[in-house]
């Protein structure tokens, strides 16, 4: 059984206040009480309770981070920021998983509270507002963070996804491709929408109509990428170019196109997303859409600080970081039995039998 503050007073021969106050080094407990409360309490081993200190202070030092894929190593930069800016100021940072379930985002939430973490930040399903709601109710400060949810005004810090999308098709648009295939994330999470949005928004200002085959929609996870490359090797055409719109997706289609033997960017060029430090090492070095992950971690604590600091008095802010387009040696011109093909070329002799 855990050593309590009654022990401590106890063994001491004080009273419990005056043993609480001796721990906190009040100047109204005598010199030699205090040292004799100290010499029990180490000899106890005594730990006081965070949550009972909670309850009188009102603050835990302790703050929630729910992220949803933690075998995506994109969230590791933003979850070293957070815990970074939360040391600096005292705070310490509870870990939560959701996986891209709504029920576990539900339930993360509902635990948090009840440990009366002191904020919140939150990188959501998008799948129980409810819950949401349920959180800014209790009045616990939240912050998204990656994702936003439309229409609610709650602190925000984003990388602009439709840019994102925009640079990798303008990047493959440039170098002579029309036909682009992209595999994006779920639309109902903010992320996969805007992405998609700025490929369809950079094929429509080339004077091209997306084609409805080569959009495929994936769950952010390296298996969707892996299947839905397949599928749009086996177009007739292929596509010359894929844009994949995260990290792991990326390698799924990098695991297809190594199977397929699919030669980048002799038959394929490839653009990925999240500048992960492996892809200077691939074969060939990978061209990626980078996000700034550490400044997002840093962002969404340093505004989770400042709900914290003065309650409702504020308004809710979004910050939006902008991504960079990294050229390297994965893109090139479109195979040339395509470059002056329309829309509708048969694709190159190597991507037919790629297909088959």
């Amino acid at each position: 059984m855990a050593v309590t503050i009654k022990d401590v007073a106890r063994e001491a021969g004080v009273s419990v206040g005056t043993a609480s106050q001796a721990l906190r080094n009040s100047p109204a407990v005598r010199e030699a009480t205090r040292r004799r409360v100290l010499a029990v309490s180490k000899r106890l081993r005594y730990q006081p309770s965070a949550l009972a200190r909670g309850l009188v202070t009102r603050r835990t030092h302790t703050v929630g981070l729910l992220i949803s894929d933690i075998s995506n190593p994109f969230f590791i930069r933003a979850v070293r920021a957070v815990e970074d800016v939360a040391q600096e100021n005292g705070y310490n940072v509870m870990l939560c998983n959701t996986d891209e379930d709504p029920t576990k985002e539900t339930q993360y939430l509902r635990v948090l509270a009840e440990k009366r973490v002191d904020g919140i930040i939150l990188a959501t399903t998008a799948g129980n507002l409810a819950a949401i709601r349920d959180i800014r109710w209790r009045r616990i400060p939240l912050v998204l963070f990656d994702r936003e949810l439309p229409r609610t005004a709650i602190d925000t810090v984003k990388v602009d996804g439709v840019l994102g999308g925009q640079l990798a098709t303008q990047h493959l648009l440039q170098l002579g491709h029309r036909r682009i295939g992209i595999i994006h994330g779920p639309v109902v999470r903010s992320t996969g929408v805007e992405r998609l949005r700025g490929y369809l928004l950079a094929l429509r200002a080339a004077g091209l109509r997306p084609e409805p085959a080569l959009v495929r929609e994936g769950n952010f996870k390296q298996d969707s990428g892996r299947e839905l490359t397949r599928r749009l090797l086996e177009l007739s055409p292929p596509p010359t170019a894929l844009f994949c719109t995260n990290n792991l997706m990326t390698v799924g289609a990098i695991q297809t196109l190594q199977e397929r033997g699919v030669r980048i960017p002799a038959d394929l060029s490839l653009v990925g997303y999240d500048d992960m430090e492996w892809w200077t090492l691939t074969n060939p070095p990978l061209t990626t859409v980078g996000q700034p992950a550490y400044d997002l971690g840093r962002e969404a604590m340093r505004l989770l600080l400042a709900q914290i600091e003065t309650g409702s008095r504020r308004r809710p802010q979004r910050v939006t970081l902008k991504p960079e387009l990294l050229t390297r040696e994965s893109c090139g011109p479109p195979p040339p039995a395509t470059r002056s093909a329309s829309c509708g070329s048969a694709g190159s002799p190597r991507q037919r039998r790629a297909s088959e």
